[in-house]
């Protein structure tokens, strides 16, 4: 599983809030910021949050925002502020910024200043990329019911061991739907194939079988 990692979130509207208390279920350190104080007054019980304006240098300097390891911009009304705030943050030293887009050109502007990941705000929802900004996921895709599907690297204490050896739907209740090692074409699961690091796993299961998975 990954480090525990701490992340500002900048921006309370749907997609942000979403992200932020998606990491903050997961167990991250998170801050989510937004400059509306009814945004902050309504999120405050259920995440850390904080009233600024992150296109403020000093507000930046204020929250130590250098000392975060990843930063989300979520701001979606203002491409100004958005593209500010992002540059501020590359500025003070936090070098991956997922920034969430509202055009093409908008996303053009965010890589060209060195936002590491753009995010489409039609396509991807704010739950999946909290998910992905945990570093514990390659992708995830959440289905209707109580199912996710899930990309991971293949947790190191099941490298060397084959499906059936593992036990893994006996224990942990998850189906490993196909594995991709690197430089080999996608395989389907079998009880008799061994899981390799670096290996990408696809798994099906509920959201608390996932985490033992990973957790082992």
């Amino acid at each position: 599983m990954a480090d525990n990692r701490s992340v500002l979130v900048v921006g309370l509207g749907r997609f942000g809030s979403a992200v932020a208390t998606t990491l903050d279920e997961m167990g991250q350190d998170v801050l989510a910021v937004d400059k509306d104080a009814e945004l902050v007054n309504r999120w405050s019980a259920q995440i850390p949050t904080v009233q600024a304006d992150m296109t403020d240098v000093l507000a930046l300097e204020q929250l130590n925002a250098a000392d975060f390891d990843i930063a989300v911009v979520a701001i979606g009304d203002s491409v100004e502020a958005s593209v500010i705030t992002a540059g501020n943050l590359l500025d003070a030293g936090i070098s991956d910024i997922w920034a969430k887009s509202v055009s093409k050109e908008h996303a053009r502007i965010l890589q060209r200043i060195g936002a590491r990941h753009i995010i489409n705000a039609e396509t991807d929802a704010g739950k999946r990329v909290g998910h992905l900004v945990s570093g514990n996921y390659l992708d995830y895709i959440e289905l209707e019911g109580a199912y996710n599907v899930v990309k991971i690297h293949t947790p190191s204490q099941f490298v060397g061991y084959t499906i059936g050896d593992a036990k893994i739907h006996d224990r942990y209740g998850i189906t490993i739907v196909g594995v991709k090692s690197p430089g080999h074409e996608f395989q389907y699961a079998s009880n008799n194939l061994e899981l390799r690091r670096n290996d990408e796993l696809i798994i099906m299961g509920k959201q608390d079988q996932i985490d033992h998975f990973i957790r082992g």
